[in-house]
């Protein structure tokens, strides 16, 4: 029985595995191309929480927002902090303001759920801080790389290397 599981044979099986799942989730991933893609969600601001360097090796970030009208933690991406106006944001937004959101249509379902739901705008009152352009653009960059399918293709070559070295 040994003969049949080596090596080789566990590096094949493990470079299909990883390739099939990164080309699941390159071909599965909902996509943000336009604003068509968003919905527009109101409430009055309640609360904030900003975290940096959490999670593992602490370079990870927390950035969450609850309104009145939503059970929902409404989340700002990691991908998105680089265009958000945190200070800003924190110094003159007071609870009670009213404030819209963008969020993927694909997460309307998740509203008045436990769950987090990703914003891709904030406005309150006449100030933006987190401008639907930018993050339409930041999307369609995203959207446009073949990361997972690389990834699934490197995956399946090393699993093969290994097999053909190890047999």
């Amino acid at each position: 029985m040994n003969k049949y599981l080596t090596e080789g044979h566990f590096g094949l099986l493990f470079g299909v595995t990883a390739f099939i799942y990164f080309l699941y989730i390159g071909l599965t991933r909902e996509k943000i191309e336009s604003e068509n893609d968003l919905t527009e969600v109101h409430g009055k601001f309640s609360n904030y929480s900003f975290k940096d360097n959490t999670g593992n090796k602490r370079q990870g970030h927390q950035y969450y927002i609850w309104i009145d009208s939503y059970r929902n933690t409404f989340q700002i991406k990691a991908d998105y902090l680089k265009i958000f106006n945190g200070v800003e944001f924190i110094t003159t937004v007071r609870r009670g303001d009213d404030i819209k959101f963008t969020i993927p249509k694909f997460q309307t379902n998740k509203l008045n759920s436990d769950e987090n739901v990703f914003v891709t705008s904030i406005k309150v009152k006449r100030t933006t801080y987190l401008s639907k352009d930018k993050t339409l653009q930041m999307e369609k960059e995203i959207a446009s790389s073949y990361l997972e399918f690389f990834l699934a293709g490197g995956f399946l070559i090393v699993g093969l290397v290994v097999y053909i070295r190890k047999r």
